[in-house]
């Protein structure tokens, strides 16, 4: 029988993981900032690894965090919070909890990771999305929901039943909120009905822990790949409707705008787009060149429909820059030299196209109607104080 690795084993097999990501990203040469912050994405990545896919067990299901302001990786959206669990297809398992008062609550049923290589392996046909939202079910006057997730309904069972795809090996649910001061978070716990569970073998805990520099290589391949295309197939300073995003595994429900920004520190982007008459939920962000998004909880890197100023002709303009330009739409990209522009239209019934313009940024104004809504560096300050707050009251963890 092979021994199993040891600690030293495994910490030495994740040497040179951010020195081979770095040479990859940046082959003439990162800066020592740009080395810091690769090696603070790939730990962080690790981190993830561990809750997502060492302490996971689909025979012991529980939702652990995946993607937030600490494991800042494929551009997450700050208005949800992301968290997954292994399933076994051919298990049964009872999801329940309380809704909560959040814009909408969906768990989304995967082959694997979006960001694993093995998601755009060849296939017949796209990756599985299959999403389930938690309105579809019966809430209870006190919030409480239950409901089976089996790829057939058992046996007289009457209540709620979704169906578990045979293909699927990972849920990944996402909890939208857009006032994150007083909206309330769905709470939510799975349990597998089928398999009293058994612990992990240590050859299983060896080899999840053996798999985590190919996690930490994919995830930020992923990422460098999507940038690339972003490049080739967008442009610079545009936001067009985006394809990757929505057939990689984005929700279904949902249409997705990226391009690439690309400013000095004394110009500006003014990103402009009619709102639609009818849309469930609507935000934009910005991110960095390895699709990290920019610190939202210290800066306004991200508004939503509830955050967001509308102009009084229902359009939405926003202005992108490293510099505040003292309006209220303002997406603070601190000072990265380029990075990813992105946003995101659910359930509307309409898709509008944006239009980008670079301008100055000491002339940003000329550029705005009259009625645009300005703030003072006060007004600023505790607009960013309300906002760090708002994150850290969300149950990330």
């Amino acid at each position: 029988m092979t021994a199993l690795p040891t600690w030293t084993d495994q910490i030495r097999a994740l040497e040179g993981v951010a020195e081979n990501l770095i040479e990859a990203w940046r082959p003439d040469g990162a800066t020592e900032a740009e080395t810091q912050d690769m090696n603070k994405l790939a730990l962080s990545i690790l981190a993830c690894g561990y809750l997502c896919r060492v302490y996971t067990d689909a025979r012991r299901p529980v939702f652990m965090p995946l993607w937030n302001y600490a494991c800042n990786q494929g551009g997450p959206n700050p208005d949800y919070v992301y968290l997954t669990t292994e399933v076994d297809s051919a298990g049964v398992y009872e999801i329940s909890g309380f809704r909560g008062t959040t814009r909408f609550v969906e768990i989304t049923q995967q082959e694997s990771e979006m960001t694993s290589p093995k998601h755009f392996e060849r296939r017949e046909g796209p990756p599985l999305r299959l999403t389930n939202d938690l309105d579809e079910l019966t809430i209870g006057e006190d919030g409480s929901f239950r409901v089976i997730l089996a790829a057939e309904r058992p046996d007289g069972h009457d209540g709620d039943w979704w169906h578990l795809d045979p293909r699927a090996r990972k849920l990944l649910m996402r909890k939208c909120a857009c006032d994150w001061t007083n909206e309330v978070d769905a709470r939510v716990a799975i349990n597998r009905l089928d398999d009293p569970g058994e612990d992990m073998t240590p050859a299983d805990i060896a080899r999840r822990f053996s798999d985590m520099p190919a996690w930490i290589d994919g995830m930020i391949q992923f990422d460098m790949q999507l940038v690339r295309y972003y490049r080739e197939h967008h442009g610079i300073n545009v936001l067009l409707r985006s394809q990757w995003i929505e057939n990689a595994g984005g929700l279904a429900k949902q249409a997705y705008y990226d391009g690439i920004h690309q400013i000095a520190d004394d110009e500006a982007l003014i990103v402009e787009f009619p709102v639609p008459t009818e849309c469930h939920y609507w935000q934009i962000l910005v991110a960095d060149d390895r699709f990290s998004t920019v610190d939202w909880v210290n800066r306004q890197s991200s508004l939503n429909d509830v955050q967001a100023r509308v102009d009084s002709d229902g359009w939405f303009r926003g202005v992108v820059s490293t510099q505040d330009p003292g309006v209220h739409n303002w997406l603070d990209k601190a000072d990265f030299p380029w990075g990813i522009l992105q946003a995101r239209f659910y359930r509307a019934n309409e898709y509008p196209d944006a239009t980008v313009t670079k301008v100055p940024v000491a002339d940003v104004l000329k550029h705005l109607p009259a009625d645009t809504t300005l703030v003072t560096p006060a007004e600023r300050a505790r607009q960013l104080r309300i906002r760090r707050e708002g994150a850290q009251l969300r149950r990330v963890w």
